[in-house]
């Protein structure tokens, strides 16, 4: 199983702030106002003993309070679903795997998410640090991990907002172990209906 990563829509309140900078009063509530989303995403992933980029493509689907699944459509189907508290992993074809264990990296991520929809992953916790970067281009939003588990997976991650519509244009993950993975997203569906049929797995 691929292992992938995404903090992608980390959909923010104000936390504690680290840099004197301040969210826009306009994004907490745009961001609040989010019911239902959809959007593309490519990832692209640097190994450091490797030369060339793993790259792979597809699609993040969400409905508040009830639904989360992040499923590639390129190079397989493999992903994950988070439904409330319960993780479901999917293999290479998109179906569930039976009895996978522990979810591990997979649980964290997605929690993670559900905390940034929720609007407190930029609440220092015992989980991350937050800082915002003073940026001309972007909302720029970095986390520093204290919490242990977090600690051995990344060292940092970034993420850049559009600082018109507030939607997260990309999340670059800094893996312990020196390597990078970079997510961007577009595209995105907001607030339309989405058909449950699409999170049974």
């Amino acid at each position: 199983m691929k292992i992938f990563y995404i903090f992608l829509l980390s959909f923010l309140q104000s936390g504690t702030n680290t840099n004197n900078l301040t969210l826009p009063e306009q994004m907490k509530v745009t961001l609040n106002q989010i019911q239902t989303m959809e959007c593309e995403f490519q990832q692209e992933r640097e190994v450091s003993v490797l030369t060339e980029k793993g790259i792979s493509r597809g699609k993040l689907h969400y409905v508040q309070g009830e639904f989360l699944l992040w499923q590639y459509n390129m190079p397989d189907h493999s992903g994950f679903l988070l439904q409330k508290d319960k993780l479901t992993i999917l293999d290479r074809t998109g179906q569930a795997i039976p009895n996978p264990g522990p979810g591990g990296l997979f649980d964290n991520i997605g929690k993670i998410i559900l905390m940034g929809m929720s609007g407190d992953l930029l609440e220092k916790t015992e989980d991350f640090s937050p800082e915002f970067v003073d940026s001309k281009d972007y909302i720029h939003i970095k986390l520093i991990p204290v919490q242990r588990e977090l600690k051995r997976l990344f060292t940092q991650l970034d993420l850049f907002f559009n600082k018109v519509d507030y939607m997260i244009q990309a999340v670059v993950i800094h893996e312990a172990f020196g390597d990078k993975t970079t997510v961007r997203l577009g595209n995105y569906r907001i607030n339309h209906t989405i058909d449950n049929k699409l999170f049974e797995k």
